[in-house]
């Protein structure tokens, strides 16, 4: 039997779309999380149009837009730091302006911020500080920071192992339909670190994983149907109905 592994990757920084891109774009693209306010908009849309800014002056217009406090500026020059967009890659100045927006309550920013923590990018790596910046967005109800928050909470990081915490922490990322966070809470079922091993709450769980694509999902039901007696298979294809009514799914 093909054995599955029990891996949580955590999510990395959320993007920003280059100053040179169309309004287009800035409006349909579904890749990246753009930021902008409507002078800003403007302003890059006539740089677009004329042909006439250099990435230099955009630039410079998002840093004395940043300087005076705006704070969708600030989230956007930190992501252009951070990937390099109009500017060779800074670090550390990307985690100086994702602390000034996190700092005025930006989800994305706080986000951005708890990641470089995390992973010691642009500042030394301090979990305690990542576990800090991830609470804070995810109780604004950013999807990415529960998922990270229950994986530090799952594994100790930064902060006392606590899987009930993990759990709450996923179901919050699992609700706005995180199937990463599913197949986790799966995990945390079957293993028994939320009390008795429970396999068919497992399954449920795995299930409605695999129906949002996570592969691995897939072969744990496989995994958990042959070990099942055909009463607690009934009983966990059940509970599968009543968790995918509870989230909408088909």
């Amino acid at each position: 039997m093909m054995s599955i592994p029990n891996v949580r990757v955590k999510r990395q920084l959320k993007g920003v779309l280059g100053y040179k891109t169309k309004l287009n774009d800035f409006l349909h693209n579904g890749g990246c999380k753009m930021k902008f306010n409507c002078i800003l908009l403007v302003s890059l849309f006539i740089a677009t149009l004329s042909g006439c800014e250099k990435a230099d002056d955009e630039l410079t217009l998002l840093k004395e837009k940043a300087e005076s406090g705006d704070v969708i500026a600030q989230y956007n020059l930190g992501c252009a730091y951070a990937e390099g967009d109009g500017t060779p890659v800074d670090l550390v100045q990307a985690v100086k302006w994702f602390r000034r927006a996190a700092d005025s309550g930006d989800v994305d920013a706080q986000y951005n911020l708890a990641v470089m923590y995390d992973d010691g990018d642009g500042v030394d790596e301090d979990n305690e500080e990542a576990v800090k910046w991830y609470t804070a967005a995810a109780k604004q109800g950013d999807q990415f920071s529960q998922y990270n928050l229950a994986v530090m909470y799952d594994e100790g990081t930064g902060v006392g192992q606590d899987y009930s915490k993990a759990l709450h922490w996923y179901r919050q990322a699992a609700e706005q339909g995180d199937r990463d966070a599913q197949y986790s809470i799966g995990l945390l079922y079957e293993t028994g670190d939320v009390g008795e091993s429970d396999g068919v709450e497992a399954y449920a769980w795995y299930t409605l994983a695999a129906k949002n694509g996570e592969l691995n999902a897939k072969e744990k039901c496989i995994q958990l149907e042959e070990g099942f007696t055909e009463e607690q298979l009934k009983s966990a294809k059940s509970r599968c109905s009543e968790i995918m009514f509870l989230y909408g799914i088909d």
